[in-house]
C-alpha cells in the first residue's frame, strides 16, 4: 500500500492530478503573449488564488475563524486586501526571533512554534528557503563541556537570526552577514582560518567555505543564462562556473577572520575560542595579504587587510552574472515550483538585477516579483494543472499546514509542555530534521528528479521513500486519533469543519484544494465517510482529513 501511495505522489508530480473537466495546458508563448489578461488582478484575487498564495509565502493557510480584525495571514485577509496589500503587510510584520539562552527551548522547537504562530509568516518562509541555501546544521556545532552555555543552541539562534533580519535585505548584505557568522564559521571553517603557522611560516588556508561560498551559496557549478538554463561550449558541455584557481584564491582573501574575542586578535598562527554572541573579527596577523586573481580576471589589492580583501571579495562575487540565476531560481523552487519556467526566472532575476531604482540584489523586490508573478498567481487556465507545475510538500511544511489548517493552537502554559519539539519531531521522522540538516547540501539538493519524471526536477523527492511515506501517514493518524500530540501541548480543532458529508467532501476541495480536487478523490472521500462504519460526525470529519491530506494531489502542491 505504502509502496503505490509513493508512486503515486510521483505520478502526481508528473501529470496535472486535476479535475477530468480541465481545460488544457497552455503553452508559454500563450501565457506570455497574453499575460495582461491571463493572470488574475493582484487586487482582487481570487479565494482559490488567494489559497495558493498562502501556500507559497506562509507556512500553511488559515481561515479567520471569526478573528477581528482579520489576521494577515488568513484566507479572509488576502481576498479582502488583495495579494499586492498581502505582501507590503507580511513584510512590516514583526520578526520571529530565536533564544539560544540556556533554559529556552531547542531551536528546532523554537523553529516549528515560530512557524504555526508567528505573524511575519512570509519572512519565516524566506528565512527557510535562505537557510537551506546558506547552510549550517545544528550537528555539525560542538557543545562544549568547559562551558555553561549551550553552543550549539546559541550558534544556530545568532545564525536564524541573521537569516531572518537579512531576508528582506540586499543580497551583498546578507553574503557578509553569512560569511561573518560564527556558525557558518565553526560549520565551514571559515574561523581560525590562517595564513601562517605560529612561527610565521605561510600556509595554504582551509578552502572549505571559499568553496562551499561559490558553489552551493552564490554561483553554482555551471555558467547560467538568465533564464537559469546551463550555458553550453561548442561541443555542448556545461561550462564551469569557476576554477580551482578561484577557490585557492578566494581562501587566501577570506583568510584570518576568527571568533569575537575580549582580548582581540590571537598572535600569528594562534586561534580564538569559539565564541558565537558575536559576529566573526579580522585578524590581519592571520591573513594572506598578497594580491590573489578572484573571477573574470578581478583581482585583490596587494598589501590589503582581511576586512579590505573580504569586501573586494565578496563584491566580486556579488557582482557575477551567474548569482542572479542561481539565487532566483532556488527561491522560486522554495516557495512557487520546483520547475519554473525559463521565462519566470528570468523575470525575477531582472529584478534582482535592477529593482526599479538601479539596486541589484533587493530581496525585498525578489520576493515580490517570485509572488506576483503570472507564474505564480496563474493564469486563467490555472498553472496549478500544468504537468510540471508544483512541488512536493516538505516534512515541515506538511506538518504546518496541517495544523495551521486545522486551527491549531500550541499549549506552553507553565513550561511543562513543549508543543514545537512534538512538530520537529514528526518533520524529523519524515527525513527533514529542523535545523539539522545532514551535509552542506542542506535536506535534499535542488537539482533532484522526480522519479520516472522524465526529466523534471523534484528536490524534495530525495528524501521521500517507503520509511518517510509511512512517517507521513503516521503523522496524520496520530495528530487526528492520537491523544499525544495534545498532551504534548499540540491541540487541533475538526469541529469547525462542515458535519453534512457532501458538504464536507466539498469544503475540503474548497480549502484544502482550492478547487483542484479530481472527481475520484472527491468519490473516494464521500463513498468512505458515508461508509456505515465510519462512525459519528468527528470521526467521519478525521477520515476526509486523513484521505485528503494523504492524497497525492494534496501531498504535491499545486
Amino acid at each position: 500500500m505504502i509502496r503505490r501511495l509513493t508512486l503515486a505522489i510521483a505520478v502526481c508530480a508528473t501529470t496535472a492530478c486535476a479535475p477530468e473537466d480541465s481545460p488544457p495546458e497552455v503553452v508559454e508563448s500563450e501565457v506570455l503573449g497574453q499575460q495582461a489578461q491571463a493572470a488574475e488582478p493582484l487586487d482582487t484575487p481570487s479565494e482559490a488564488n488567494a489559497i495558493r498564495f498562502l501556500e507559497q509565502a506562509t507556512f500553511g493557510p488559515k481561515l479567520a475563524a471569526g478573528a477581528s480584525p482579520l489576521p494577515i495571514d488568513s484566507v479572509e485577509y488576502v481576498v479582502a486586501q488583495g495579494i499586492t496589500d498581502a505582501i507590503t503587510a507580511q513584510l512590516s510584520a514583526p520578526r520571529s526571533t530565536y533564544s539560544g539562552a540556556l533554559e529556552t527551548r531547542d531551536i528546532g522547537s523554537q523553529f516549528f512554534t515560530n512557524a504555526i504562530q508567528g505573524k511575519d509568516q512570509l519572512r519565516q518562509r524566506v528565512a527557510f528557503a535562505l537557510s537551506q541555501i546558506f547552510v549550517v546544521s545544528q550537528s555539525g556545532i560542538p557543545n562544549l563541556m568547559s562551558t555553561p552555555e549551550s553552543e550549539p543552541k546559541l550558534a544556530m539562534a545568532g545564525y536564524l537570526n541573521r537569516l531572518s533580519t537579512n531576508a528582506f535585505g540586499n543580497f551583498r548584505t546578507l553574503l557578509e552577514a553569512m560569511t561573518l557568522d560564527p556558525a557558518m564559521g565553526t560549520y565551514l571553517d571559515m574561523a581560525n582560518n590562517k595564513a601562517f603557522k605560529t612561527n610565521g611560516q605561510p600556509v595554504a588556508p582551509n578552502e572549505n567555505y571559499a568553496r562551499e561560498m561559490l558553489q552551493l551559496f552564490t554561483l553554482g557549478l555551471h555558467k547560467l543564462n538568465d533564464d537559469g538554463t546551463e550555458k553550453v561550449d561548442a561541443q555542448g558541455a556545461p561550462i564551469p562556473a569557476y576554477t580551482e584557481a578561484h577557490v585557492q584564491a578566494f581562501a587566501h582573501a577570506l583568510s584570518g577572520w576568527t571568533y569575537a574575542s575580549a582580548t582581540g586578535c590571537p598572535t600569528v598562527g594562534r586561534s580564538n575560542p569559539a565564541s558565537y554572541a558575536q559576529k566573526m573579527i579580522g585578524c590581519n596577523v592571520n591573513h594572506d595579504s598578497t594580491s590573489r586573481v578572484l573571477l573574470r580576471g578581478v583581482s585583490t589589492t596587494a598589501g590589503g587587510g582581511a576586512a579590505a580583501h573580504l569586501k573586494q571579495a565578496l563584491d566580486n562575487v556579488f557582482a557575477d552574472p551567474n548569482v542572479p540565476p542561481f539565487i532566483c531560481k532556488q527561491l522560486i523552487q522554495h516557495l512557487v515550483t520546483s520547475n519554473p519556467r525559463p521565462a519566470y526566472v528570468r523575470r525575477v532575476v531582472n529584478v534582482f538585477k535592477d529593482n526599479g531604482s538601479g539596486v541589484r540584489g533587493d530581496l525585498r523586490a525578489v520576493v515580490r516579483a517570485i509572488l506576483e508573478d503570472v507564474d505564480a498567481r496563474g493564469p486563467q487556465v490555472p498553472l496549478a494543472q500544468h504537468a510540471s507545475y508544483g512541488h512536493l510538500r516538505p516534512p515541515a511544511l506538511f506538518v504546518t499546514t496541517l495544523v495551521r489548517w486545522l486551527n491549531g493552537t500550541l499549549d506552553t502554559v507553565g513550561g511543562t509542555k513543549d508543543p514545537g519539539a512534538k512538530l520537529a519531531s514528526w518533520s524529523s521522522a519524515m527525513g527533514q530534521a529542523v535545523p539539522r540538516p545532514p551535509s552542506v547540501f542542506s535536506y535534499y539538493p535542488p537539482n533532484a528528479p522526480v522519479p520516472g519524471g522524465n526529466g523534471l526536477l523534484g528536490p524534495e523527492f530525495a528524501i521521500l521513500d517507503t520509511a518517510t511515506i509511512t512517517a507521513r501517514a503516521n503523522f496524520v493518524h496520530e495528530l487526528l486519533y492520537s491523544t499525544t500530540p495534545a498532551n504534548a501541548g499540540v491541540l487541533v480543532d475538526v469541529s469547525a469543519l462542515p458535519a453534512d458529508s457532501n458538504d464536507l467532501t466539498v469544503w475540503l476541495g474548497r480549502y484544502w484544494l482550492h478547487h483542484t480536487m479530481s472527481s475520484d478523490l472527491q468519490l473516494t472521500v464521500f463513498n468512505a465517510i458515508t461508509d456505515s462504519r465510519a462512525g459519528n460526525a468527528t470521526r467521519k470529519r478525521k477520515l476526509a482529513v486523513y484521505l485528503t491530506s494523504l492524497s497525492p494531489e494534496f501531498q504535491v502542491q499545486r
